[in-house]
């Protein structure tokens, strides 16, 4: 047990905080911002709300989401799809994508590799 305090290799979901944005929260379990600080690995959880229509966005690596819970839509690279639980997404490197949200939220499992950059 020790061993696990001290350098973070094993934690629980509700030992991350969580943070805030205008259209979501995020908890970063890995990454610059994660509980555990890595350079070459994120993986977090993020929920959107409700209703809502998350900034577009693009970043110099690949990126996967599974979503977690809820139902919305995605637009990649302009074409809009449903997104529903257990659904898994590809997004291919500098690739414009965004969440959007319906009655309820969204909740997804994101992760991708390298030193991300991200582009609005």
């Amino acid at each position: 047990m020790e061993n696990k305090e001290k350098n973070n290799c094993i934690f629980n979901l509700k030992d991350i905080g969580k943070k805030n944005f205008e259209d979501r929260w995020v908890k970063f379990a890995f990454g610059p911002r994660g509980f555990k600080n890595t350079r070459n690995l994120n993986l977090g959880i993020v929920n959107f709300a409700g209703n809502k229509v998350s900034l577009n966005h693009r970043h110099d690596v690949e990126e996967a989401l599974y979503v977690l819970s809820g139902n919305g839509k995605i637009k990649i690279a302009g074409k809009i799809h449903d997104l529903k639980k257990d659904d898994f997404v590809f997004i291919p490197v500098d690739t414009d994508h965004q969440i959007i949200t319906e009655a309820g939220s969204v909740k997804i499992l994101f992760v991708f590799g390298g030193d991300i950059v991200i582009k609005y």
